[in-house]
């Protein structure tokens, strides 16, 4: 069966991985913001999996995918009886704003545009104008094929979905929305807040890539106010955080606290000296400490923070040895896989390499002028 994931937009290339990895599937279509996979999961497990995802907004059963002038035709001949249950609602989305009402009645798919600013207008106005018109449209098709027909608008228990992309509509029934309140868990909101941790849907998707399951055991060994924690544990994902400063050990336990988390560990640990293994692990590293703690790894955590020094090839020099110094040892103690989020001013790739592992996956996330953040899935 294929299945129509409505990606949420921002980052995009993890949300594919996202599913990707989840799923355990290598084929897939991506279109603009959708994502078309056939998986041969049962109905139970995708449940449980889809539950999990952070960068979706929704997910459909394909129904069927036809070019646009044959929509009409697919619409007429499709059994929705077979779909229906006591209301419906039928959206258009086109995701290219290529659609008009010629290209579905199959006279026409081209756009002439001779005044640019003028035509541009006057096609945006009617692209609106199609698009309801289509809508009405290709609805009434469903209103005269099902017995005792209900249109529901706001609340519709049988919710069809028609993504036009490249020339082709690809019409889903919605089998599910993604209500997840991830902004209600940002970091300033908890009680032990920290500025520098990841949105909590990232983290989400981060601890989603390494492709964990229930039973397994996931290590955050800078685990920091436990923002990978939290996420673990919201998905009864098993998690053990580390880390050397009691004040955010602290932090990370009421953090955990708040969020009704249970199935975890917290140790006050050198990252460094880690000696037990790992099935997964996701950390975000610490990329602004005072050079002389980097090589140290030791007491004084307050001066923890981005400084000036972050440009200077002394700098960058102390944090990659002791980055090198860390990815050894995860190499001895890594079971699967890891997602390591880098600072973009160090040679990931080359630290990588020394400490033996090796890259399945690359992403970027842009924070600020002075920081890009390198996510890396490996093995």
């Amino acid at each position: 069966m294929k299945y129509i994931f409505l990606l949420s937009g921002d980052y995009i290339n993890i949300g594919v991985e996202e599913i990707l990895s989840l799923f355990k599937v290598k084929k897939y279509m991506l279109l603009n913001k959708i994502l078309i996979v056939g998986l041969e999961h049962n109905e139970q497990e995708i449940k449980k999996i889809i539950k999990r995802l952070a960068l979706i907004k929704s997910i459909y059963k394909l129904l069927f995918e036809c070019k646009i002038n044959e929509i009409k035709k697919f619409m007429k001949n499709f059994s929705w009886n077979s779909v229906y249950k006591e209301s419906f609602c039928l959206r258009v989305h086109d995701l290219n704003n290529a659609i008009t009402k010629k290209s579905i009645d199959g006279k026409s798919n081209k756009k002439i545009f001779n005044n640019e600013k003028l035509n541009k207008n006057i096609q945006n106005k009617k692209s609106k104008k199609d698009l309801k018109l289509s809508e009405k449209n290709l609805a009434g098709y469903i209103w005269h094929a099902v017995k005792g027909p209900k249109v529901n608008l706001k609340n519709p228990k049988t919710k069809i979905e028609i993504f036009i992309a490249d020339g082709k509509a690809y019409c889903g029934l919605s089998v599910y929305e993604n209500k997840e309140n991830f902004e209600a868990r940002q970091s300033h909101l908890r009680p032990f807040p920290h500025p520098s941790s990841l949105h909590p849907k990232v983290a989400r998707a981060l601890i989603n890539i390494t492709g964990i399951k229930e039973n397994e055991t996931l290590l955050d060994p800078f685990c920091g106010t436990g923002g990978f924690l939290i996420e673990a544990g919201l998905m009864k994902i098993k998690s053990i955080g580390c880390d050397i400063n009691k004040i955010m050990i602290n932090g990370c336990k009421e953090n955990l606290k708040h969020y009704k988390i249970r199935n975890y560990k917290i140790k006050k640990q050198n990252a460094l000296r880690i000696n037990h293994k790992f099935d997964y692990v996701v950390t975000d590293l610490p990329y602004g400490l005072n050079s002389n703690v980097i090589l140290k790894y030791e007491k004084d955590w307050k001066k923890y923070r981005i400084n000036k020094k972050i440009e200077t090839k002394n700098f960058t020099k102390n944090l990659e040895k002791f980055y090198l110094l860390f990815l050894k040892n995860l190499r001895k103690r890594l079971k699967k896989r890891a997602v390591i989020v880098f600072p973009s001013y160090v040679n990931h790739r080359k630290l990588l390499k020394n400490s033996g592992f090796k890259i399945e996956k690359e992403f970027e996330d842009y924070v600020h002028r002075s920081l890009t953040r390198k996510i890396i899935k490996i093995v």
